[in-house]
């Protein structure tokens, strides 16, 4: 009389444990946040696809579910979230407005419309595979494409200013700045027009610049310009930074910042 009821309820409670009822769907799978995937492969009706010369689709999953995709012009992002196996935009997509050579305008057009049309979504360990249409992207984990190179002894060279209000740029053609950090705490490099150098001490994701010296040559025009970009982050005392693949991002506390490669 006793035993029938404890097995019941035993049962129930097993199946409480389980998840919920039988039939009740299971939650939605969580986005990788915080990873950032690279293009291996894109396929068109089971073909390759082949994306413009020197370009690389990559998808970044950010705090709150916010995709980033960029593949060598703007930048597609949004907030999005995955229903059963399928990528969708919680809110309509942006893209950047930055002008772009014709064969890049049309790269970025068709990614844009595939992130919009709630592409499938399949992860496993580190490859990513998304299809939407006949359109299929392999990616893999930046981290195993791309291992980061090292602060110390590499030399950086600048190849985008960031404003403080986020907009970005490309160094003046024909202009180059470069920077090398050294086991031994010092920093040493070349602004465009002038060479620098001088202490850095570096703590967690940040790097605080001490006192630093310089030549004394006049900069006029784009080599001025670029020096006053440069001297005004690594001036700004301490910045964070961080690394990836071969690029170092470093970012002051007004947000304003540089990306170099390595």
């Amino acid at each position: 009389m006793i035993v029938v009821p404890m097995l019941l309820l035993a049962g129930l409670t097993g199946c409480a444990a389980g998840g919920g009822a039988a039939g009740e769907p299971a939650a939605p799978a969580p986005l990788p946040v915080g990873r950032t995937f690279v293009s291996t492969g894109v396929t068109s009706g089971g073909q390759p696809k082949a994306l413009v010369d020197g370009t690389t689709i990559r998808l970044t999953i950010g705090t709150g579910n916010v995709i980033a995709v960029q593949a060598g012009c703007n930048t597609v992002s949004g907030r999005v979230r995955l229903d059963g196996s399928t990528l969708v935009a919680t809110d309509d997509l942006a893209m950047t407005a930055i002008g772009c050579p014709a064969n890049l305008s049309e790269q970025d057009s068709w990614l844009y419309g595939f992130f919009r049309g709630r592409p499938s979504w399949q992860l496993t360990g580190n490859d990513l595979v998304l299809t939407g249409g006949d359109l299929t992207l392999t990616l893999i984990d930046r981290a195993v494409a791309e291992p980061a190179r090292p602060l110390v002894d590499t030399k950086w060279t600048v190849d985008t200013i960031v404003a403080s209000g986020g907009s970005a740029s490309s160094v003046p053609s024909g202009e180059s700045a470069t920077m090398t950090f050294t086991g031994d705490n010092r920093v040493s490099g070349y602004t465009g027009c002038n060479q620098f150098f001088g202490p850095v001490t570096v703590a967690g994701n940040q790097i605080t610049f001490g006192v630093l010296g310089s030549t004394d040559r006049a900069c006029p025009g784009a080599a001025g310009a670029l020096e006053a970009d440069l001297m005004k982050i690594i001036g700004s005392a301490t910045v964070t930074y961080r690394i990836e693949g071969d690029r170092l991002i470093l970012t002051a506390p007004d947000g304003s910042g540089l990306q170099l490669v390595g």
